[in-house]
């Protein structure tokens, strides 16, 4: 078992580190929320350890609500190789058609000792001023990172600040907007214990953690961006499975490349079809290092345990669909030298294209390669990444 798939196994079973606990009924959610962020975190059951070098609270001054904006101040200056980790908040419970936080939790039997008291402050004292519904905290900036380097993202851990979650769909929105005409919003609870979102009486889905939202800063001409519609950049990519144990590589557009996310996610359906996942508010560990004389990428790759990962993006599905192939032959190509004849074949009759969401403005499709079909293996190079074929 390689480090990746124990990093996976740590978080599925609730080992947590560094000072962040998975809630349960006997956790108190103020003293999880104070302990020191310096200290190590050790999986006594496998050759995990790590220190935290870096806290990011997600407090009104840390977090935009509603946009990816590079021009924001860093929130944080670290070097190349650091561990950070970074608390974040849903944008459910405090939006515009919602009630204040405190009524839309306690209307749905939530005691309000569980409401985070970050989430209350953001919706009082953070102005909604971007076109997205997101609340995203950051930005980190990496030193040594310039325009054309590649970050790599490694998530070490995630962790549930609330045993709880809600999903919402609205009116003439997602996937189905002409027959539902309305707004319903529902809290899920969670039994972390087992590690289940318990969705009725007879009807429990496993959660899955991970952040919707994970971006570097975009291009100067690009600017500040509305939360919602992923790009080169990532931002809202709402892949799932990119977890705990998964790597994720970025171009660099911008010095310190300001990395952001937000929009956690307990666990979400490929398609995301009613409009959102199962909203909750996590706090993820990432290791960030810079890769200096890189091949010049231009759109985000993740690599899990089990295949790598490409990304395809465009208002109109099917043009997704060519851009995600055409993000896997490329990889092909550069990671495993084959000819675009060989790499298109291979995608055939091996590759996985799944839909990763079809609400977020541009719609997205992931290509997953899987790493056991070939002899050799399949880690990613990231000096090799390439942009095109």
């Amino acid at each position: 078992m390689d480090r990746r798939t124990l990093m996976k196994a740590a978080g599925a079973l609730g080992i947590t580190g560094a000072g962040v606990r998975t809630l349960g009924d006997d956790i108190d959610l103020a003293a999880a929320q104070e302990e020191s962020p310096e200290e190590a975190s050790t999986d006594e059951d496998s050759d995990i350890s790590y220190d935290v070098d870096h806290r990011v609270e997600s407090s009104p001054e840390n977090v935009v609500w509603g946009a990816i904006d590079p021009t924001k101040e860093p929130v944080q200056r670290v070097s190349s190789g650091s561990t950070v980790q970074i608390e974040t908040i849903s944008h459910e419970g405090i939006l515009e058609d919602q009630p204040d936080p405190e009524e839309f939790f306690t209307s749905r039997g939530i005691p309000e000792s569980e409401i985070l008291d970050d989430q209350v402050r953001v919706h009082d004292e953070v102005p909604h001023d971007g076109g997205g519904p997101h609340v995203v905290t950051g930005p980190v900036y990496i030193e040594d990172a310039e325009p054309g380097d590649v970050l790599e993202v490694e998530v070490l851990d995630i962790d549930f600040r609330v045993p709880y979650g809600a999903n919402t769909f609205r009116q003439r929105k997602g996937g189905l907007p002409s027959e539902f005409t309305w707004n319903d919003s529902e809290v899920i609870e969670f039994d972390l214990d087992r590690g289940v979102a318990l969705l009725g009486e007879d009807v429990e889905i496993p959660l899955d953690p991970f952040q919707g939202i994970m971006a570097v800063g975009p291009t100067l001409t690009t600017g500040r961006v509305n939360s919602i519609p992923p790009g080169p950049f990532g931002g809202n990519i709402d892949v799932q499975g990119t977890g705990v144990g998964t790597t994720l590589y970025f171009p660099v557009f911008r010095p310190g490349a300001l990395f952001f996310t937000g929009d956690g996610h307990a666990l979400q359906g490929n398609g995301e079809v009613d409009l959102t996942a199962l909203e909750t508010s996590l706090t993820p560990t990432f290791r960030f290092t810079v890769h200096k004389n890189a091949e010049q990428m231009d759109w985000p790759v993740a690599e899990t345990d089990e295949d790598v990962r490409v990304m395809g993006i465009d208002e109109d599905l099917d043009e997704a669909m060519e851009h995600a192939l055409r993000e896997a032959i490329s990889l092909l190509v550069h990671q495993k030298g084959m000819t675009p004849s060989e790499a298109y074949r291979l995608c055939s009759l091996a590759a996985d294209f799944n839909l990763s969401q079809i609400v977020d403005i541009n719609k997205g499709i992931h290509g997953k390669i899987p790493k056991a079909v070939f002899e050799d293996g399949f880690t990613v190079d990231p000096q090799n990444l390439g942009e095109s074929f």
